[in-house]
């Protein structure tokens, strides 16, 4: 089972932040964040909920809600978790492109990985509840479609075999392409985008060559 870790909105699943600017409406109110609405709830039907509400971004949202001079609601500590729930649900349900990402990581585990929080996210060192994580997941493998499936590319799977062994085109290795490709010709497009964001971080250079080759015999 891999890790897929994620946190700043501008890399690879960023969109599973809260601070990813995708708007949810929640009865009958659209907050332009996931963390907006998370932020707002922490002082649910007082004038506080619609400032935050209106804060002009997620990080001011965010600010707005961890002052302590605002009166936080008294059963903040026991209904936290249901409030992130509500706002994930809303977030996957009212964007085909975030459920069909989501739906794409298969079993992975999902990570928000930062040191800034022990409690949404792992801590940075593994150590946190990671519980935005536990969240999406739980999501994830309730949506209607989801398969316990996921393949890493080739130089994870077979880190020993060159890029254009005969490995490939026989035997194991082209039963994996096979089953490979028609996993990734399942996924949306915007599934496969995350997909190749994030794993060609890890791309061998032989298999950065090998690319740059290939694409110059296709043009």
């Amino acid at each position: 089972m891999h890790n897929i870790l994620f946190y700043q909105t501008d890399r690879p699943y960023g969109c599973f932040s809260n601070f990813s600017k995708f708007p949810i409406e929640v009865d009958n109110k659209l907050w332009p964040t996931t963390e907006h609405y998370f932020q707002g709830m922490k002082f649910k039907e007082s004038e506080h909920e619609e400032l935050i509400r209106l804060a002009p971004t997620p990080m001011a949202a965010a600010k707005m809600g961890r002052e302590r001079t605002r009166p936080l609601r008294a059963d903040w500590e026991q209904v936290k978790d249901e409030v992130m729930r509500t706002a994930i649900h809303a977030k996957v349900n009212q964007h085909n492109a975030i459920k069909s990402i989501l739906l794409s990581t298969g079993n992975c585990n999902l990570i928000e990985h930062t040191s800034n929080d022990s409690y949404w996210a792992d801590g940075g060192d593994g150590t946190g509840k990671n519980m935005l994580g536990l969240i999406l997941m739980e999501i994830r493998n309730s949506l209607e479609g989801y398969k316990d499936e996921f393949h890493l590319p080739q130089w994870m799977t077979f880190p020993e075999v060159e890029p254009f062994s005969i490995f490939w085109r026989m035997g194991r290795g082209e039963d994996f392409m096979i089953t490979f490709h028609k996993w990734l010709d399942g996924m949306s497009e915007e599934a496969r985008k995350e997909y190749w964001k994030y794993f060609n971080q890890f791309r061998p250079i032989e298999w950065i060559e090998a690319k740059r080759i290939q694409d110059g015999r296709l043009k």
